[in-house]
């Protein structure tokens, strides 16, 4: 889901970004990351516990199978514990929740943190789960393809909610880093 948070665009966040690359000051950037990371630390966890607070109208059985597939063909070695620790709390809440990641960049064009849900991080069939279960609903077939459903999660929104609330507090924080980081340059 690329829907969330981004922080780009502003003339410092591109001033930054270039000044960085041509300074070539490694610490400084690992700084800035770092505390953009520590920003929006906050808005995933509460999109995690957002996710995991839905309820669901569920068959028995899911695709937890599939999901513990998946995270074992990520694995370069795969061990005993991997194979236990794919199997072990492979619902669907908590696979969603492992998918918001943050992401953050500094380029010569601009700086940027964003918090997004990783579709790749998804088995190939699930992947389009997450923005379904943010809208609150999604249609699958069951018994072999014979019948369809309609699925809902309450409450919906999980990810936007969480974005919308902590979206300001991430993009203040964000700014300040970026100015603290342009004095620690000397600009």
């Amino acid at each position: 889901m690329a829907a969330g948070v981004k922080v780009v665009g502003t003339d410092a966040f591109t001033r930054l970004g270039r000044e960085l690359k041509q300074a070539g000051n490694g610490q400084l950037r690992r700084d800035m990351t770092r505390a953009m990371r520590k920003a929006a630390g906050p808005a995933v966890n509460e999109a995690q516990s957002n996710v995991k607070a839905t309820s669901s109208k569920a068959q028995r059985g899911g695709g937890r199978f599939a999901r513990a597939q998946a995270a074992l063909a990520r694995k370069k070695k795969v061990t005993e514990r991997a194979k236990q620790r794919a199997f072990a709390q492979r619902g669907l809440r908590d696979s969603v929740a492992r998918t918001v990641k943050i992401q953050t960049s500094t380029s010569g064009r601009s700086s940027a943190v964003r918090v997004r849900s990783r579709r790749k991080l998804m088995p190939e069939d699930q992947e389009r789960l997450p923005r379904h279960m943010n809208k609150g609903r999604w249609r699958h077939p069951v018994f072999g393809g014979d019948r369809w459903v309609t699925q809902t999660v309450t409450p919906p929104g999980w990810f936007d909610r969480a974005m919308q609330k902590h979206g300001p507090i991430i993009r203040g924080k964000a700014f300040t880093v970026v100015l603290d980081t342009l004095d620690r340059l000397g600009s």
